[in-house]
């Protein structure tokens, strides 16, 4: 009987290990997140639609015009700052966060169209 529990408790950890692989594999966020020095930013929820990938090498850098008041949903690798110069609004992000449905109910998702590496108090608006 213990040979069969044993042998049963291999097959399954063997089956979701080989099942985890292949969805990471795939390049899910849910799974790897984005790597340091990235941020992977989505037109859809869930990470999912057209994805933009910045790097912090990129220093301030205005969203594609695709994404300007519609990021739907984001994974960061490194800490940033969503902006927005008029009105002023800023949202500090750290490295790890991520957020499924980052433009409900108000979040600022709708409103953004910058992100600047580092700290918020990086940020340079534009002048109008």
């Amino acid at each position: 009987m213990n040979i069969r529990n044993t042998l049963v408790l291999l097959i399954s950890t063997v089956f979701v290990l080989v099942s985890c692989s292949i969805i990471c594999s795939a390049g899910s966020p849910n799974c790897v997140g984005a790597p340091s020095g990235q941020v992977y930013i989505f037109s859809s929820w869930d990470f999912q639609g057209d994805r933009y990938v910045y790097n912090i090498s990129q220093g301030q850098t205005t969203l594609p015009d695709s994404l300007i008041h519609n990021v739907q949903s984001f994974t960061s690798g490194s800490d940033i700052c969503f902006a927005s110069c008029n009105p002023l609004e800023t949202y500090q992000i750290s490295a790890g966060q991520s957020h499924r449905n980052y433009a409900a109910l108000e979040n600022f998702g709708q409103r953004m169209n910058l992100i600047i590496p580092g700290n918020c108090s990086n940020l340079i608006c534009p002048s109008n």
